[in-house]
């Protein structure tokens, strides 16, 4: 059964993908990450809406929340996995070094530099999908199926 993390906000799509697939899931407050496999919890699924949440999660000056998660994950032998939604010409991290901020001065290389830092440091796997393969992917790496 997938644990979803009460605290995840628009994540309705998701949970109807996992209804329409007969995925069981359940809705309850998780330390680390958003998804997790309630039989197998050494694997967590950070969700984020796009490049600009990521930016400001591992960038902005409130970043410490967000660094504690992934160092508690580690520390706990939790696989940390984010799951960026941004889709389109961002497949790898290489990829982000391209992007550009409509409400940050920190560019795309500066990004790309922390998510290779976290991948580095702490084991934290870096995907990217577009929103309406969210759910799919989400069951798919936390051994679900997801056809």
């Amino acid at each position: 059964m997938i644990i979803c993390d009460t605290r995840e906000q628009k994540n309705q799509r998701i949970l109807q993908y996992f209804e329409t697939h007969d995925i069981p899931y359940v809705e309850r407050k998780l330390d680390t990450g958003d998804y997790m496999d309630s039989e197998k919890m050494d694997v967590t699924i950070d969700r984020k809406q796009n490049l600009g949440e990521l930016l400001r999660n591992m960038c902005s000056s409130d970043k410490s929340r967000f660094w504690r998660e992934i160092r508690r994950s580690k520390e706990e032998g939790i696989k940390f996995i984010i799951l960026c939604e941004h889709g389109g010409q961002y497949k790898t991290i290489r990829d982000v070094a391209n992007y550009k901020s409509q409400y940050s001065r920190i560019s795309g290389r500066e990004l790309m530099e922390r998510m290779y830092a976290a991948h580095i440091a702490y084991g934290v796997e870096f995907l990217f999908c577009d929103k309406r393969s969210t759910g799919r992917r989400v069951a798919e790496l936390l051994g679900k199926g997801g056809g």
